[in-house]
């Protein structure tokens, strides 16, 4: 059997893992749970670039505890609860010969290691900028611009020689909206109705992703 769809792209947050945001699972432990969500809504109305987002987030937990190793975030980042059904819809996808491709906003210490999981032939996440001795300098590295991920689908399909309407994109939230409508099959999971586009199918659940590529 012949398919249609060659790569298929997760957002991770939300969609592979149950956690809606890496970010967050941080803020609460350090306790700056409404500075992050300040820092979110000038983001969202274009007050303040992506960029400055990071450096606000990270910001906010070196004002509780200054000297913040990279070990620490490690650690806790390192409980996550995949999505019902991810492993094993990854599995088939994988035998049906996609390719799996992550592109989230969140930090690349969990997107790794999810991608792991998931089979993911690429991961694309945004990192926490460190010091020799492996601490935080309060800046991040921007790889994934929330609103932008379909740039990086561009780029990924050009690189493998992948026509776009041959590509599967699967997010749940409104900043997955550019990703969904640039691939040839957008995937809206999730219950909300943050997006509402004739071109984008909506699911329930990721086993669904299965018989849309099948066709």
């Amino acid at each position: 059997m012949v398919l249609k769809y060659k790569i298929i792209f997760f957002d991770m947050d939300g969609t592979l893992i149950k956690c809606k945001s890496s970010w967050e699972l941080i803020h609460k432990k350090f306790g700056t749970t409404e500075e992050a969500k300040k820092a979110l809504e000038d983001y969202r109305q274009g007050r303040i670039s992506y960029k400055e987002f990071m450096i606000r987030d990270i910001s906010s937990w070196m004002s509780k505890k200054e000297r913040i190793h990279i070990k620490e975030i490690e650690e806790i980042l390192s409980n996550f609860e995949l999505v019902d059904g991810a492993k094993e819809v990854a599995r088939e996808l994988k035998r049906m010969g996609l390719k799996i491709v992550i592109i989230t906003a969140g930090i690349d210490i969990l997107a790794e290691k999810v991608g792991r999981e998931v089979y993911a032939d690429k991961v694309f996440s945004n990192k926490l900028k460190i010091d020799g001795e492996g601490y935080l300098v309060g800046e991040g590295i921007e790889v994934v611009e929330p609103r932008r991920k379909d740039k990086i689908i561009e780029t990924v399909s050009k690189e493998e020689n992948v026509p776009l309407n041959e590509t599967v994109a699967v997010g749940d939230t409104v900043y997955d909206l550019n990703m969904l409508k640039k691939a040839g099959l957008g995937l809206y999971f999730g219950d909300k109705n943050e997006i509402v586009d004739t071109r984008i199918r909506k699911i329930h659940s990721l086993y669904e992703i299965i018989d849309y590529v099948r066709g």
